[in-house]
């Protein structure tokens, strides 16, 4: 008689067992996702090319990073964002002061807490002139001017930057920090003073005498730190990486972050974290039909929009279209003597249809915009309206810069500089599929109202020599933003207008060259935006570039997981992955 009870025993025990089991599976998922090309380097300091950016912030954390839904500065190993203090008198008269208390609960992969002296080692790093970084970065961390680590406090240290640099605060806390004891196991980077670091070629000459330091510098230049050896503070350790296939990632278990529940960037939900390398777009997406892959981003608008409606497909998947934070245009070589004069670029402005290419290109949900600001900047001049496609205003314009077909061969031409010119340019292009679409409208476009186009294709090391010696008149750029303030001194400031450098479209006026600079130093709110709503104003009136639109980051995801998603690059939080 004791039979029948015993047995619905063991029954319940295994339905129990088989329920617990079915949560962990849940729970300890992995979590799929492709990327199209091998990253180079798993150190962020040296690649945050697109790859990276998908693999990198489960590895690595900054101090402080932007919140990927309210798009402000939260702190993430820090207990809090520090204020600005500009100092009077004292050996740091006339910088910025900036106090930093890191977490005491932050722990590196040995278990050791989070310390200033692996701030002070990080920042050493950036400034080291044997180390293969790129020197923007390195004159940027030039601003820190003293870093001073609180004799009481191991956790404590004030950073005193430049007061007349505009991202002072972003600077100090917006970066990775990584830990001495992995990277830099012989303290070497501490027998040098901070300050030495400010003198390249102070530095470089010790440096160079010391064979550790030679010895330091091949290991964080070659594969040993980039691929063989990776560790750091973040939710997740490099667990395989198989070339050209896959690259690992798996949760570690006793997460100091768990506690943290409102931030995105502690959050480490799935088991493991898989990235499939998929070169090919069509294989992608099959490995995606196929459950091989849970998710798949930058998927070209015109495919996006035909598997959302395609009934059969969009029932296993969920699709997510955040604006990027990028923007399109279309770059003038203001050097040119045809495309220096203004009612030309207005009129090649008029005969760009970017609502056409929205409309026909993308998802439709892209955002047209007036100038190098994103559309989604506080500071952005919503007074000033996106250029109208208009051929008529085009060619009124070109009549009154006295441009007209005097040869009757269907191309307008005028006398410059004592010598018959005709309306001709070249359009430069690498090949893909965006750039073609718009090359060819305008082309056509162009060829209505007298303008010759010709398209140009060029492989991409040809492109980029060009695009670097400014050999050419018009090319499509995909320029990348951040959550931080617009800087427009790289690509707008007359500093840079030389070969080689970052303002590649040559415009430049005085007025707007002292608008970037006052920009660059201020520091309350209200006027800076005012300053930022008139720089933007001085580029719309003097149509440099052709400025097209901000493209849609499009993601497909298996509908049995819920995600974050966001305009904050790379669109996506693997690790905020969970089962529906």
């Amino acid at each position: 008689m004791y039979k029948i009870p015993f047995l619905i025993l063991i029954l319940s025990f295994l339905l129990i067992q088989c329920t617990n089991d079915k949560q962990n599976n849940e729970k300890l998922s992995t979590f799929k996702i492709r990327i199209s090309k091998e990253p180079s380097a798993l150190l962020p300091f040296k690649r945050r090319g697109r790859a990276e950016l998908q693999i990198n912030p489960y590895i690595f954390l900054q101090i402080a990073d932007f919140d990927p839904i309210n798009h402000k500065l939260i702190p993430t190993l820090i207990e809090s964002i520090p204020d600005e203090i500009k100092l009077d008198t004292g050996i740091h008269k006339g910088l910025l002061k900036h106090t930093l208390t890191l977490r005491k609960d932050a722990k590196w992969d040995n278990g050791t807490s989070i310390s200033a002296n692996d701030y002070l080692f990080s920042v050493k790093i950036l400034l080291n002139p044997m180390l293969e970084i790129h020197p923007a970065i390195r004159n940027q961390f030039k601003n820190i001017r003293d870093i001073v680590i609180y004799k009481d406090d191991p956790r404590k240290i004030d950073v005193y930057t430049v007061s007349d640099y505009m991202l002072t605060k972003e600077l100090v806390t917006n970066m990775e920090i990584y830990p001495e004891y992995f990277y830099d196991s012989l303290h070497l980077m501490r027998e040098y003073n901070y300050k030495i670091f400010l003198n390249t070629p102070k530095i470089l000459s010790q440096l160079q005498k010391v064979p550790a330091a030679k010895e330091f510098a091949k290991n964080i230049n070659g594969t040993y730190f980039m691929r063989d050896n990776v560790s750091n503070i973040g939710p997740y350790y490099l667990d395989k990486w198989e070339t050209n296939q896959y690259i690992s990632l798996k949760r570690k278990k006793k997460w100091w972050g768990t506690k943290y529940k409102n931030n995105s960037f502690l959050k480490n939900n799935p088991d493991k974290i898989l990235f499939k390398i998929i070169p090919d777009n069509t294989t992608a997406l099959t490995e995606l039909k196929n459950g091989n892959i849970d998710l798949l981003n930058n998927i070209p608008g015109i495919d996006f929009n035909r598997l959302k409606n395609d009934n059969s497909f969009n029932k296993m998947f969920d699709f997510y279209s955040p604006l990027s934070l990028r923007y399109s245009v279309i770059i003038l070589n203001n050097r040119n003597i045809i495309l220096s004069e203004l009612k030309v670029r207005q009129a090649l402005a008029h005969i760009t249809d970017v609502d056409f290419l929205i409309k026909n290109f993308g998802t439709g949900k892209e955002k047209r915009l007036i100038g190098p600001i994103h559309i989604s900047k506080t500071y952005y001049n919503k007074k000033l309206q996106p250029i109208k496609y208009d051929t008529q205003k085009a060619k009124k314009l070109l009549a009154e810069a006295g441009w007209s077909d005097s040869n009757h061969n269907g191309i307008l031409d005028k006398i410059i500089n004592g010598k018959l010119t005709e309306l001709s340019l070249n359009f430069t292009i690498v090949g893909r599929q965006i750039e073609k679409n718009t090359a060819l409208l305008l082309k056509e476009n162009a060829k209505n109202i007298g303008i010759n186009i010709s398209i140009v294709t060029k492989n991409k090391k040809n492109y980029q020599r060009d695009r670097k010696n400014l050999k050419f008149d018009m090319i499509i750029s995909n320029i990348g933003k951040d959550l931080v303030d617009y800087d427009p001194y790289p690509r707008w400031h007359s500093d840079n207008i030389d070969p080689g450098m970052t303002n590649l479209s040559g415009f430049h006026t005085d007025k707007c060259d002292s608008i970037i600079e006052k920009i660059q130093q201020e520091k309350n709110r209200t006027t800076k935006d005012s300053l930022y709503k008139k720089f933007q104003k001085i580029i719309y009136e003097n149509q440099p570039v052709i400025f097209l639109y901000v493209p849609t980051n499009n993601i497909i995801v298996n509908n049995k997981y819920k995600i974050t998603t966001s305009i904050k690059r790379p669109g996506y939080f693997a690790n905020t992955a969970k089962s529906q």
